[in-house]
């Protein structure tokens, strides 16, 4: 086996598979789309693929062969060894891999990983390469594979069950909290989004951050980068994707919004300053960087991300916090001194805000995502010490008897992309925001206001009284539970409503007007 490995690796470097080392540059400004898995193929997550567990579908008959995989950049390669067979050597790579197979640790048993079919992969950023023996040998073209998993008492299934059903191969391995771990025995299938938009309108439905952040430049082999460096771009890219605050490998964005990144050196030029609120549409979501330990965090979140925070936002462990809030604001952070940083700054189009109820001391409720977030808040969350009404959307808060008293979670932005809403169209539906004359609120997805005595439509800067968006139905097929969001009437007063996941005190229950989307779901997987 050694010997085999040994001539792979030679054959590897005399066909000029390493890419040779440049400058040092940012990639290219990327827009793109956030994710929430880092590998996308769901239930085989946390699966690290030993490459020592390669063999080939067929060998030589009355031989004896050794088998063994290599990876060298973003190439999987096979190499089967059999003393005496014409050739003896046999290098597989693309499409004569097609029917071989891996076995890898899972859930205290195994899990065999076939390769069923391999293609050129299109990068999801172009230009489009042929998988021509010299694009691959420069790390501008790659192959993707189309694989299937089987444990023992199971049938096979795709491993990629979202994007475009294909995965790229990608070294090393990762812990459960999304940890690259480098280990070159041992590899990945990073799972590859699909377009469901146009080119200049893209749309990225399913897959994995690990695919995306190599689309984006930052693979975990060096290319432009030193290998060490460009591992840690790649942890950087991949926390960045998946709104990680936490660095837990928990999600904190919907699959699918909108991103837009860029690195220091890019990040710069935009303001001498500081760092402007809005990039072309895109919100100032936060500033990454690698930290001396080699763990990322933000160093700050921007203040609309901080408003925006759904329920889910907030670490588990608990000795850490979110980003400095108060003492370094990304809104009014110079990023002059980290010119030389390994950091990247992501803008967001934010499609998901966090609803919260509100309640005077009248027992009048107010259920609503206008809100601002005192600057002296520290973790965002499921808190809200800080949590202010913001009805007219000025960014400052109301003078009002009302304090918040919980999230209910996240809901659609009532400013979802018009091409993201069209094509949820069915899956989903507006929340109308009602008001009386005696300044009682309630939302309902009847643009009637039920038909309440004295409710009326309640429009807030031209926004058609739409608080957001939430699904009409469960998806049952899908991860996670989706929290039924629902209108209650008071007993005690009459024309007195609330809208909650959960019962107020001396309120019945009316009906259910939807369900909130559930972070780490949709809207990709609804597509």
């Amino acid at each position: 086996m050694k010997a085999s490995f040994t001539m792979l690796r030679r054959w590897c470097l005399a066909v000029g598979m390493l890419t040779a080392l440049g400058a040092e540059a940012d990639p290219p400004p990327v827009n793109s789309a956030q994710g929430t898995l880092l590998h996308g193929s769901e239930r085989f997550e946390t699966v690290n693929i030993p490459l020592d567990s390669f063999e080939t579908a067929t060998a030589p008959a009355g031989f004896t062969c050794t088998k063994s995989a290599l990876m060298v950049g973003g190439r999987l390669v096979g190499l089967q060894s059999c003393s005496g067979a014409n050739p003896p050597i046999s290098i597989l790579e693309g499409a004569s891999l097609v029917g071989t197979t891996f076995r890898a640790p899972f859930e205290g048993r195994s899990v065999k990983l076939t390769i069923e079919e391999v293609r050129c992969h299109a990068s999801i950023t172009g230009p489009v390469f042929a998988c021509t023996t010299q694009n691959l040998a420069d790390g501008k073209a790659f192959w993707e594979y189309r694989v299937t998993a089987a444990t023992e008492d199971t049938v096979s299934q795709p491993l990629c069950p979202t994007g475009s059903g294909f995965a790229l191969a990608a070294p090393h391995a990762w812990s459960a909290g999304g940890e690259l771990l480098p280990n070159p025995e041992y590899f990945t299938f990073a799972c590859a989004a699909k377009n469901e938009g146009t080119a200049s309108l893209p749309f990225f439905v399913g897959g994995g951050v690990v695919a995306k952040c190599i689309d984006w430049g930052y693979p975990p082999w060096a290319t432009s980068y030193p290998v060490n460096v460009a591992m840690e771009y790649h942890q950087l890219c991949t926390r960045m994707a998946m709104a990680d605050y936490c660095g837990e490998g928990r999600s904190n964005t919907l699959d699918g919004t909108p991103l837009k990144f860029m690195g220091a050196q890019d990040a710069i030029l935009l303001n001498a300053g500081g760092l402007p609120p809005t990039v072309e549409g895109y919100s100032l979501e936060a500033v990454w960087k690698v930290d001396d330990c080699g763990d990322v965090r933000p160093l700050c979140l921007g203040k609309k991300r901080w408003d925006t925070l759904p329920l889910e936002a907030t670490c588990v462990n608990k000795s850490l916090l979110i980003a400095p809030r108060a003492t370094r604001p990304c809104d009014s952070m110079n990023l002059a001194a980290y010119a030389n940083s390994t950091l990247l700054v992501s803008y967001s189009l934010f499609i998901d805000r966090s609803l919260v109820m509100f309640k005077d001391a009248n027992n009048t409720y107010v259920t609503t995502t206008a809100v601002t977030v005192d600057q002296a808040t520290i973790e965002g969350g499921s808190k809200v010490t800080g949590v202010l009404l913001d009805m007219d959307a000025n960014g400052m808060a109301d003078a009002t008897s009302f304090t918040a008293q919980r999230k209910e979670g996240p809901i659609l932005s009532p400013k979802l992309p018009a091409n993201i809403r069209a094509r949820m169209s069915s899956f989903i539906k507006p929340l109308y925001r009602c008001v009386d004359g005696n300044g009682r609120y309630l939302l309902t997805d009847k643009s009637t206001c039920d038909g309440l005595p004295g409710f009326f439509l309640k429009v807030i800067n031209g926004d058609q009284a739409i608080e957001g968006f939430v699904y009409s139905s469960v998806d049952v097929t899908s991860t996670g539970q989706r929290r039924p969001l629902k209108l209650w009437r008071s007993l005690t007063t009459a024309g007195v409503y609330a809208t909650s996941t959960q019962a107020p005190p001396g309120f019945s229950f009316v009906r259910e007007l939807g369900y909130l989307p559930a972070v780490g779901q949709l809207p990709g997987r609804d597509l």
